[in-house]
């Protein structure tokens, strides 16, 4: 009998501690609500970028090719796009940059400025084909990010002015000449004196 008694006191003690955290979690959660305090488990909306949030954001865009570097500082994003040795197309990599330029200024608030440099993957090192740079500010972006998709920005002016389009001499040897104001306005890195990124 003494041992009943010693497991119901045991158990109605629990059951006490029990109902006591509910009524203080209920009070915190009543707190919160009041200053308008977020809930630790209510999922996060994922429009503004920060660097908690950066790798699952990018991981969310569906691409052809490999991001490579990504960094946020201020408002500004930069990435880089590594390209496989003999595997890509042109279009395959604009119609990459045109589904980080929506992710970068229709699905995310706080992006100001989106730098893309394009590299390809060497058995030793990286080597930049191409850099992209823009801004939230452009005006086109309002009307003209869904044409994207079906662009010639190697070719054609206008888009290269957009995006802000430069290409290396090492563009041309990779995918040949590039018509327009552009073609030469990245030196390599090593024409420029400066250490080519080694591949991680």
């Amino acid at each position: 009998m003494q041992r009943l008694n010693g497991w119901l006191t045991a158990a109605l003690a629990t059951l006490l501690i029990t109902l006591a955290m509910t009524v203080v979690i209920g009070w915190f959660e009543e707190g919160a609500r009041a200053k308008g305090e977020v809930a630790v488990m209510r999922p996060e909306q994922n429009n503004r970028l920060t660097n908690v949030n950066l790798v699952d954001i990018l991981a969310d865009v569906p691409l052809r090719e490999k991001l490579g570097h990504a960094e946020w500082n201020g408002n500004v994003l930069t990435l880089e796009l590594i390209v496989s040795p003999g595997k890509s197309r042109p279009q395959f990599l604009f119609s990459d940059i045109g589904k980080l330029t929506g992710l970068a200024f229709r699905e995310v608030t706080n992006i100001e400025r989106l730098l893309v440099r394009i590299s390809e993957r060497g058995e030793e090192r990286k080597t930049l084909l191409a850099a992209i740079d823009l801004r939230r500010s452009d005006a086109w972006l309002e009307d003209e990010l869904q044409s994207m998709a079906y662009a010639d920005p190697v070719h054609d002016e206008v888009w290269r002015q957009r995006l802000r389009l430069s290409f290396t001499r090492a563009w041309e040897t990779r995918f040949g000449p590039v018509s327009g104001f552009s073609a030469d306005a990245l030196p390599t890195p090593a024409e420029a004196g400066e250490p080519e990124d080694v591949a991680n």
